[in-house]
């Protein structure tokens, strides 16, 4: 590995069903350290400026009954989802804050690498803050069969704001095939691993510098 004043930069991506949760999981199993773009985004609910914004555009729904000035997620999902411009302006409130956490991370960890799972990587316009992209892909059929096997009625109107495959594939330095079994997906991921040394650096764009238009 190339040494740097900072850490290298890896992004894994995929679609809704294409199993990059459970790729990261088999990382993370074998000790690699997987920083989640969603749950850093999930903390940043929790800001009072997050919840008040929330709260005066969609109404009390999308407040915890039990918990005062915290946001509902479940119901939160029901309401943005039914509308492009509400998506929006969610991504309006949270992508500048795990943005700058995450270029706070790349900027003062002492780590050798970072790697971070980012769903909407593309779709937020971040392949040029990564030096080394990574694509979990699956078929249409099988990643139909998985949404439908952990009940998630809203991954296909989430999956209408991803960007297809097929375009990503050209634009990432290695593809996991996660059409086959577990112990097929283990094997690429313990190959990855092994390669994690040999990546080298690229210029980089700061994760600060990119900007959600409203």
């Amino acid at each position: 590995m190339q040494q740097s004043k900072r850490p290298l930069l890896i992004g894994i991506t995929g679609n809704i069903g294409s199993g990059k949760s459970t790729f990261c999981d088999l990382l993370m199993a074998a000790g690699i350290k997987v920083l989640q773009a969603d749950e850093i985004a999930k903390k940043h609910l929790h800001d009072p400026q997050v919840v008040r914004a929330l709260s005066q555009r969609f109404g009390p729904v999308v407040l915890d009954k039990d918990i005062p000035g915290i946001i509902d997620k479940k119901a939160l999902a029901k309401l943005i989802f039914i509308q492009p411009a509400e998506v929006r302006f969610l991504n309006y409130l949270l992508h500048p804050l795990v943005l700058q956490d995450m270029q706070t991370l790349a900027e003062t960890s002492p780590e050798d690498y970072l790697i971070f799972e980012v769903p909407l990587l593309f779709e937020a316009n971040l392949q040029d803050c990564f030096d080394y992209l990574v694509l979990v892909t699956c078929t249409e059929e099988i990643r139909q069969v998985r949404l439908k096997a952990r009940g998630d009625i809203d991954a296909q109107q989430r999956a209408e704001y991803q960007i297809s495959d097929q375009e990503k594939i050209a634009k990432v330095d290695r593809v996991i095939d996660n059409n086959l079994s577990i112990d097929h997906l283990q094997k690429q991921a313990r190959e990855f691993i092994s390669e994690i040394p040999s990546i080298l650096y690229k210029r980089t764009r700061p994760f600060s510098a990119n900007h959600i238009s409203k």
